[in-house]
């Protein structure tokens, strides 16, 4: 049942507005542009020149020690929490270390690094060539490049083809490792400290040289962890040596103060365990900068459960008189901060992610040990100052239950309609943590899931790699074309299996057992690769403060997570484009062998044509009024659903030993744009290149004709919570609906039957067609107008005009 809540407390919460420093901070943020800083890489080489013949753990601990003894730091007027990657209000730092050349713009003279789609930083010509000679220096000696150069060895240009036709992501040059998108030890960490770290690192190392242990690995490993430590401690005091400098020259006694407090926070934590609200905050956040700082192409700031472990010091601090607009100001300066952070993204992230701001992941609420729904005054203060900052980033997930209370989804539905894009999503904890238990994880470690990314749940106990390694997501879209075209990708390469010409099939079931073929080719086949570049990555990165700080069981293991161990580890894939294959096979299936009113021949006519043409449009239009999945139309739900468990049980047969087998989670991103790159037209009339259908569980833009319920019968038919951890339903709905609270009722009543039903997960866009409309033709109106793509969030004015498009005709509903 719910725990009692302090409902004074909420009501006091209500009253809260943004602080003066935190709209300071907003406006600064909104003024600043796109910047890049070389800063990290100019010491990075310096240590690793310094470092040449000395272990690779110990080295890579030496190089994050000398970035963070060494790189510019800044306190601007209006920090409360301090510390920045960089000293802009906006800035990234770069990974070449980790990533190798992966931005191509420093080699041209221009001084323009493209951030995004459509955002472009210029940066001078001295800041480019220490990012070149960082490249000199790497080269050869990082993970990606190395791990390429091995799979080419196995498969020849298989793997670089397959990225590049868009059959699956991410490319290794995207920096995710282990555990790299994951959320800190957060509970460990302000509870003992990095200071208690530190001293059982050492008794690690003295226990095992008494024992006499005769793996050296792991005493290089704590004695690095031991390194690294340090020097976040000592880059913590040096905001605390800067800010008594700053004191000592202002003139005004009220921010003297302020910065005498930020230095005796500062001198405190995160060395040692937090004793307050404040400290924990300020403890998290030069964690987690460090962290960023290791390596900054991962730069995700994931919370966890953070009304979970904060709650203690809220409710202390409370108790001992700290005023609640004091606590709500710095907790908004860090979801702020975090939300804001940017890294330079490769050519695969401008498309899947289309914005650069790293995504950020907080959950709220959901089951305890006790299996008691456990939201909170807290909660609702996340709720509450999200819906004031109107940000991006966060995503916000509510973990519901069928114990999760009405004020709490009354506030949920309230924020949603502040931020319009999505913010907070719902996930079901009973789903989620059901699938855990079910892959055999205890339901004391399942219960503390969180988000990783958008959408996808984690455990802080176990390393999770989804993403690393190079497996994140396969196309079914580009694997529907592969089976059109006898295995031949969008750019003419022969990347999957040769099942035949579609027009010798004799029967709907050799063109199903086609697709099927392909799929377990080329899933199978990304697997395997994962698994090379698992075993090869730690031979050229290791991430010392990623590893202590990110599972606990990395000190027990004195082990790196680049090299990763079976039994704290876990691996993900996420099957996308379900809808458009199945609703593609539906057509298929009626149009050519059901009722024979088209040949194959001339529906791959029209196919390979893109519609061209009298006779084209003719046919486009034929299989666009087929059944599609959204509708409750049984024979097009169930088409869904089966070739759902069909997928699921192909990527789950594959012998990942001595690893856990992969789970199955299929969430959003921006995939569906760069998915639809690699897939030519399809006989569900989709043209070719468009985007594909949102999320994934989402029915094809504009089909769902029959209103919202009978897509809510449709998910529920599909079942995909029968096989996958998660998977993203997104709704849009007229914002009609912030009439009264009566539509509210009805909103909550809905979220609540979907779920009830054994839905995973939905979210919610709250804005009108024509208002999108005319923000694509006047963006200068509509800077801030926030809207759900896939499964996170982003400014409407930032997407490219293709997913501009794909959100403007999503169907529109009303309550």
């Amino acid at each position: 049942m719910a725990r009692k809540v302090d409902h004074k407390l909420l009501g006091k919460i209500e009253e809260i507005k943004l602080s003066p420093a935190n709209e300071a901070w907003r406006k600064a943020m909104k003024a600043s542009g796109w910047k890049i800083y070389a800063d990290r890489e100019r010491w990075t080489v310096k240590s690793w020149r310094e470092t040449v013949g000395e272990d690779l753990q110990i080295r890579r601990a030496k190089l994050l020690e000398c970035v963070l003894d060494n790189i510019e730091i800044k306190i601007h007027p209006f920090d409360e929490i301090v510390g920045r990657p960089t000293p802009g209000v906006i800035g990234c730092a770069t990974a070449i270390d980790v990533c190798g050349d992966s931005i191509p713009d420093i080699w041209n003279d221009d001084g323009s690094i493209s951030a995004t789609l459509d955002a472009t930083a210029k940066v001078d010509m001295e800041t480019v060539e220490i990012l070149r000679e960082s490249v000199r220096t790497f080269k050869g000696q990082t993970f990606p490049e190395m791990t390429y150069k091995a799979w080419q060895q196995l498969v020849g240009t298989w793997a670089q083809d397959a990225e590049e036709a868009k059959l699956k992501d991410p490319g290794l040059d995207a920096g995710i490792t282990g555990q790299s998108t994951s959320t800190l030890s957060w509970s460990k960490i302000l509870r003992v400290g990095l200071r208690g770290y530190i001293s059982e690192c050492q008794e690690h190392i003295d226990r095992y040289i008494a024992e006499h242990g005769g793996d050296v690995n792991k005493v290089y490993f704590w004695k690095s962890c031991i390194i690294v430590l340090n020097a976040v401690i000592r880059h913590a005091k040096r905001y605390a040596a800067l800010a008594r400098e700053m004191a000592a020259e202002e003139t005004d006694a009220k921010q003297r103060e302020k910065l005498l407090k930020i230095a005796d926070v500062c001198e405190y934590v995160p060395e040692n365990p937090a004793r307050n609200f404040h400290e924990a905050l300020q403890s998290m956040q030069f964690c987690n900068l460090c962290k960023m700082l290791e390596n900054p192409a991962q730069n995700n700031c994931h919370w966890g459960r953070g009304d979970q472990y904060l709650y203690k010091y809220f409710m202390q601090d409370l108790e001992n008189g700290v005023p609640l607009e004091e606590m709500a100001s710095q907790l908004a300066d860090l979801i702020g901060r975090w939300g804001t952070q940017t890294f330079v993204a490769n050519s695969t992230q401008k498309e899947s992610h289309q914005i650069n701001f790293g995504i950020n992941n907080v959950m709220l609420g959901g089951l305890n040990s006790q299996n008691e729904d456990c939201a909170n005054e807290l909660s609702y203060l996340f709720l509450h100052l999200v819906g004031l900052l109107q940000l991006s980033s966060p995503t916000v997930g509510l973990r519901w239950n069928h114990d999760t209370p009405d004020w709490f989804m009354r506030k949920a539905i309230k924020t949603n309609m502040e931020t319009k894009g999505g913010i907070p999503l719902f996930e079901n904890d009973e789903v989620v943590i059901g699938n855990y238990v079910k892959d055999g994880i205890p339901f004391n470690e399942a219960v503390e899931w969180g988000g990783l990314g958008c959408v996808y749940p984690c455990i802080p106990t176990r390393a999770e790699h989804y993403g690393a390694e190079g497996v994140a997501a396969i196309n079914l879209g580009g694997l529907m074309h592969l089976t059109l075209h006898n295995g031949v990708d969008i750019n003419g390469r022969q990347t999957g299996l040769k099942t035949g010409d579609p027009r010798q099939f004799k029967s709907f079931n050799e063109l199903y057992e086609a697709f099927f073929k392909q799929h377990r080719y080329l899933s199978h086949r990304v697997m395997w690769l994962g698994g090379v570049a698992r075993d090869i990555e730690g031979d050229y990165l290791r991430l010392p403060l990623l590893s202590i700080l990110g599972i606990e069981a990395s000190m027990e293991l004195g082990q790196d997570l680049m090299r990763p161990h079976p039994d704290f580890s876990l691996y993900g894939m996420s099957d996308r484009a379900i809808i458009d294959v199945a609703d593609s096979m539906t057509a298929i299936k009626r149009l050519v062998f059901d009722s024979g009113a088209l040949t194959m021949d001339e529906l791959m006519e029209a196919i390979d044509s893109n519609f061209a043409g009298n006779r084209g449009e003719e046919i486009r239009q034929m299989c666009l009024k087929q059944p599609k999945y959204g509708n409750d139309i049984p024979e097009a739900d169930e088409m869904v659903k089966n070739v759902s468990q069909r997928s699921a049980e192909i990527i789950k047969s594959y012998d990942n030993a001595p690893f856990r087998r992969y789970m199955i989670s299929r969430e959003g991103l921006a995939w569906h744009y760069f998915g639809g790159l690699g897939v030519g037209a399809l006989p569900n009339g989709r043209k070719a290149f468009e985007a594909l259908n949102d999320g994934s569980l989402s029915p094809m833009r504009g089909a769902d004709k029959n209103g919202p319920t009978a897509v809510l019968r449709s998910a529920c038919t599909a079942c995909f919570d029968d096989v996958a951890y998660a998977a993203v339903l997104n709704q849009k709905f007229s914002s009609s609906i912030l009439a009264s609270e009566e539509s509210i009722d009805k909103l909550i009543a809905y979220t609540n039957a979907y779920m009830r039903a054994g839905g995973s997960h939905i979210q919610y866009n709250i804005v009108d067609s024509e208002e999108l409309k005319d923000a694509k033709t006047h963006p200068e109106n509509y800077k801030d107008l926030i809207v759900r793509i896939g499964g996170f969030s982003a400014y409407f004015v930032q997407l490219s005009p293709a997913i501009q498009d794909d959100v403007i005709y999503r169907s529109e509903f009303n309550i």
